[in-house]
């Protein structure tokens, strides 16, 4: 009686068999693509992974860059695939979401000429109905007729929650499947970054050492001796324009470790990344950059600080997604209202403010620690990067270049650290 016994068995007919195979096999063969990709990926990995662990030549150190790049260029390459994968995840959502608004509209329809049926009848009364009826069956019929139309009214109301419950869970699915692509960008633009700085990087490296291994050796051990020089080292927050030299930066790391048991030169790497990655980072404005979701919040957090929000800086909204992240920990500002009291709570700053270089480095300590970087392994270290950016999607593959950029910076940072801490 809900209307949906008369449902069409069209796409059932060959034409709608062979498009929704061919749209499989489109997907099958993205998937394989992907696969692929990540088999060359992993073995660049492995390979890094031992050239790692051999002598520091230069003939080891190109091998090492030229590993870095080849596995860069294929990331860069499984990135776009996973981004018409997220694409055509959305499309399907889209189209999800759309067939579950037009059978509710259908389902309220139903509904309404149900309601009009009982209606009708309640004006026309019981004695009219009799007196109009010249046989008595045909009372009946029209007794039973109402009868089913109440039982169809009920089973339409509770197939529109129902259909209100599943039109709901599509558009919570549409708007995942949005964040994750708006994700998937974000990483392209950081490996398309990272290929650039390691592609130069090469270049340099064979411009100083001219090919020669001496020349290499004379550069290494001039680098681990220069101890001012590395105090002196940049340490650069492009994205919301600060930097400070490396000893300063250590000394707010040193300070959030102390308060929280992050390894320092992890978290300068984690910060770095986060802000690095574009140039974009603080030159946006709430009123333009930040998602609706996220004003009340900023509101909340410039009244408490007694701060302009017209003046605050927020990262720009890129052409994917949105923008709308406070400050060199990048928080947004409804998240920034969850970890607000233990921040508060670590460094006495109540409330705390977010474009604060201490109470951002402490507010990415708790995050990072929360997802368990304290235990200062490898892989405790790995895995809370992979959380910071990618969230409950932290073990996809597609992700995994961020933890491993992290820490790889966090390698650099962690040996200049070595030299001016001793």
């Amino acid at each position: 009686m809900s209307g949906w016994f008369f449902v069409s068995v069209i796409f059932l007919m060959a034409g709608g068999t062979a498009w929704a195979t061919t749209a499989e096999d489109q997907k099958n063969s993205l998937r394989q693509q992907i696969d692929e990709i990540q088999q060359q990926i992993d073995a660049y990995r492995s390979s890094i992974s031992g050239l790692q662990q051999q002598s520091n030549t230069l003939k080891r150190e190109v091998s090492l860059l030229d590993s870095k790049i080849k596995a860069a260029e294929l990331e860069i390459r499984r990135t776009t695939l996973n981004i018409r994968e997220a694409e055509s995840g959305i499309s399907d959502k889209n189209v999800a979401l759309g067939e579950s608004e037009s059978k509710l509209e259908r389902e309220r329809q139903l509904l309404g000429k149900y309601v009009q049926a009982v209606y009708e009848a309640d004006q026309q009364g019981t004695l009219e109905m009799i007196l109009s009826n010249e046989k008595l069956s045909d009372i009946f019929d029209r007794a039973s007729s109402l009868q089913e139309v109440q039982r169809g009214i009920q089973e339409s109301m509770a197939a529109i929650k129902q259909l209100r419950i599943d039109l709901e869970n599509d558009k919570a699915a549409l708007e995942d499947r949005r964040d994750e692509l708006n994700q998937l960008k974000v990483l392209q633009e950081i490996q398309r970054r990272t290929l650039a700085l390691q592609q130069e990087e090469k270049k340099t490296l064979l411009a100083q050492t001219k090919g020669q291994e001496s020349n290499y050796q004379t550069l290494i051990k001039k680098a681990q001796a220069d101890a001012t020089s590395i105090r002196q080292n940049l340490y650069l927050l492009e994205g919301v324009g600060l930097s400070m030299t490396l000893e300063k930066a250590y000394q707010y790391a040193k300070r959030a470790s102390d308060l929280t048991g992050i390894r320092p030169a992890f978290l300068l790497a984690v910060l770095k990344n986060e802000s690095s990655w574009g140039q974009k980072v603080g030159t946006g404005t709430w009123r333009k950059d930040m998602h609706t979701r996220d004003q009340k919040a900023f509101l909340q957090i410039c009244e408490e600080l007694n701060l302009d929000p017209d003046k605050m800086p927020v990262s720009r909204k890129p052409s994917y997604g949105w923008g709308g992240a406070m400050g060199p920990a990048q928080f947004l500002p409804s998240v920034w209202l969850e970890y607000q009291d233990r921040i508060a709570q670590l460094t006495g700053h109540n409330p705390p403010d977010p474009w604060s270089i201490e109470d951002a480095f402490v507010a990415a300590s708790i995050k990072l620690t929360n997802a368990g970087a304290a235990a200062q392994t490898y892989n405790a270290e790995w895995k809370s990067a992979q959380i910071y950016f990618a969230g409950s999607r932290w073990n996809n593959k597609a992700y995994y270049f961020y933890g491993d950029r992290v820490m790889e910076t966090a390698s650099v940072i962690q040996s200049q650290l070595d030299v001016i801490t001793k």
